[in-house]
């Protein structure tokens, strides 16, 4: 009997090779460490998002003056919480004319950013502070056939009382100047390795820039959005929407009866409240949970979620801290292993 061994190829990694890159009309271009024809074409930019010719920054600042409920009444707090998008742009246009300018045999590829680092500067305010990914989105948009490409990122920031007293100020009096300091990188190799070493690729800068901008009241006034948290507000200060569709489906052969959602937040006084939402067959797919009493905004929540069966089964998944509030949360994906819906906002 004769065995037929087939082995399944492996694809080469491909990584560009910075040391040997050429600077080109529309940006640099580095030779690939395997193919001789494929070059990679760096990001010539990384954009912050507009939205109707201003920029797509929003700024919530909260102040806390304290309630009867909890006797604090007086007990001042203040924050805020930045949110600004990303956009990496098609480089559809570049890669034809990388191709045109480096020789009818060059295989051209976008260089797409794995990690962006950003950091924001507010006018006023000396040290940077570091803002936190939120969301990527992948959309099939230009040339996204390379693995990681993506065409935007989200990212949130919270304030310190010092900060935002100093960007309230700034918003009352004029405009918010600020400037967002980031750094992209991609895995790549510093230098062609010697023959019969091992490649070391590492993930390494290839685009460094600094956007300065200004949110200015006459010419987009909801950019910024102030509330003011005391004894006057109504009862429901705070809201959290949450999504399942596991129920929702009258022809699902599941044995599942009812999907349990707890939210637990954190009280200006110090208390953790929880909020329970159960999900049923004939329940909507989308409630909300609302607090009666101001939570920490800066402090995140924490979401645990129960499954029952119609057998009497109780399926428990981990609880998760959820650090950045949000306004509508898939819980569906949260207990699937990711979380979805992700458009982080302030709701009162």
């Amino acid at each position: 009997m004769v065995g037929l061994l087939v082995v399944a190829a492996t694809p080469i990694a491909a990584w560009p090779v910075l040391s040997e890159g050429r600077e080109t009309a529309v940006g640099w271009c580095y030779p690939d460490h395997e193919k001789p024809q494929l070059w990679w074409l760096s990001p010539d930019a990384v954009d912050v998002k507009t939205d109707g010719g201003h920029p797509a920054v929003h700024l919530t600042v909260f102040s806390y003056l304290g309630v009867r409920e909890t006797g604090d009444i007086g007990r001042s707090k203040t924050g805020a919480v930045l949110q600004f998008t990303l956009v990496l742009p098609s480089a559809a246009g570049r890669l034809a004319e990388a191709e045109r300018l480096l020789g009818s045999r060059a295989e051209v590829r976008p260089l797409v950013p794995e990690q962006i680092d950003a950091e924001v500067v507010f006018a006023g305010v000396t040290s940077p502070r570091h803002a936190t990914e939120t969301e990527t989105q992948t959309e099939a948009e230009g040339d996204t056939s390379e693995p990681g490409a993506w065409t935007e990122r989200r990212f949130a920031l919270r304030l310190t009382p010092e900060e935002t007293a100093v960007v309230a100020d700034a918003w009352e009096h004029g405009s918010v100047i600020l400037s967002v300091n980031l750094v992209a990188s991609a895995t790549a190799l510093a230098a062609r390795p010697s023959r019969g070493q091992e490649p070391e690729p590492g993930l390494t800068p290839i685009l460094t820039d600094a956007i300065p901008i200004t949110i200015d009241p006459a010419a987009d006034y909801s950019a910024v959005r102030v509330l003011e948290l005391d004894a006057t507000m109504p009862a429901a200060y705070t809201s959290l929407e949450l999504g399942c569709a596991e129920l929702a489906s009258s022809g699902s052969l599941s044995d599942l009866s009812r999907v349990i959602a707890v939210v637990g937040a954190e009280a200006m006084n110090g208390d953790t409240i929880d909020q329970e939402v159960r999900f049923s067959s004939g329940s909507p797919p989308v409630q909300v949970a609302r607090f009666d009493r101001a939570v920490r905004l800066e402090h995140g929540y924490r979401l645990r979620i129960a499954r029952v069966y119609a057998t009497g089964a109780v399926e428990e998944e981990p609880a998760r801290r959820v650090e950045v509030w949000q306004g509508f949360i898939d819980i569906c994906s949260v207990a699937a292993g990711g979380v979805t819906g992700l458009d982080p906002r302030l709701l009162y």
